[in-house]
């Protein structure tokens, strides 16, 4: 019987892709599928595609280039496990995995959260930064049993094993984006488990390196606005689910948007609006985390006609 299926998206990284094959267990219960999202073959000897040497493996070759996202969603049209993983290909699993893999065949939650590692890809030594948010999260849940922040903010598939069944009974599936793919996923699936659980044993390592989509965060074409709409629609399946916004994430696409983008600023202000925030509450926080203060305060309030904030000081009147 498959208990485990993990799910690789693969693109114009064998060799990293190999690695990361080589740190799962060899075990009769995992299946182990890759999608390949169309890489260059002068990046990919395809026929000599990087394997797994476990007996229940598959790996497809896409043509449609449409990203990690779509690749995802291909992996779970053939998923047969009870849970699900999700791996990207430059990171790998922990030696410990097989441990886990024992243990947690029967637990009856939908969503089981494990603590992420991090080290830079340059030498799988050097410890990183790029998990502490999570274990914070996980940290907040054992001590206050408030779950909120798993449920709704912890937006990678990483680090978690997923009920299958949940997943294809809901419809969950990964958006088709180039970026923030997993966060639409990564809501639904919390708002709809009936229960979570998390772990203080590790399974799985992130690796951080300077061509990873994380390293340059924000400053390739297109990414800011798929980023910010990808937020913004995941944060709309928390207030129909009764959750409230997270603002602190919200404020910060905007303030990027109003610098890179002003339209989609005011496309992402209006859905603000639209969720039940109110628009001199909404300005008021605006002013209150944002340094270049005036042009904001001089856009917002001749486009949308909002008296001065009271107890609000203009420090800086430069447009």
């Amino acid at each position: 019987m498959i208990f485990y299926t993990i799910i690789i998206p693969h693109k114009n990284t064998p060799g990293l892709l190999q690695f990361c094959l080589d740190s799962i267990p060899i075990r009769k219960d995992v299946q182990v599928i890759v999608i390949d999202d169309n890489s260059d073959p002068e990046a990919v000897d395809f026929g000599h595609f990087p394997q797994w040497r476990g007996e229940n493996y598959e790996y497809y070759m896409t043509k449609e280039g449409k990203g990690a996202g779509y690749a995802r969603n291909v992996g779970l049209e053939r998923a047969k496990g009870k849970w699900v993983l999700f791996v990207d290909s430059d990171d790998f699993l922990l030696p410990s995995v097989n441990g886990i893999f024992d243990d947690e065949q029967n637990t009856e939650a939908d969503i089981v959260f494990f603590r992420p590692k991090a080290v830079m890809l340059k030498d799988r030594l050097t410890s990183s930064n790029r998990a502490d948010l999570y274990n914070l999260f996980i940290d907040h849940f054992q001590q206050s049993h408030n779950e909120v922040q798993l449920r709704c903010r912890y937006f990678p598939a990483s680090s978690k094993f997923f009920k299958l069944r949940m997943i294809k009974d809901n419809g969950i599936r990964f958006d088709e984006i180039l970026y923030s793919n997993d966060a639409l996923f990564s809501v639904n699936a919390g708002v709809l488990a009936s229960r979570i659980e998390a772990r203080d044993k590790s399974f799985y390592c992130i690796t951080e390196s300077d061509f990873s989509l994380t390293s340059s965060f924000l400053k390739k074409p297109g990414e800011l606005l798929t980023r910010a709409d990808a937020f913004f629609r995941a944060q709309q399946v928390l207030l129909n689910h009764g959750y409230t916004l997270d603002e602190d994430c919200a404020l910060f696409y905007l303030r990027k948007l109003f610098n890179d983008d002003r339209d989609s600023f005011f496309c992402c202000f209006e859905r603000m609006l639209k969720m039940g925030y109110k628009k001199e509450l909404l300005i008021q926080l605006l002013f209150k985390y944002n340094k270049t203060i005036s042009r904001i305060k001089r856009t917002l309030y001749v486009f949308y006609k909002t008296t001065i904030p009271k107890g609000f000081i203009l420090k800086d009147s430069r447009i």
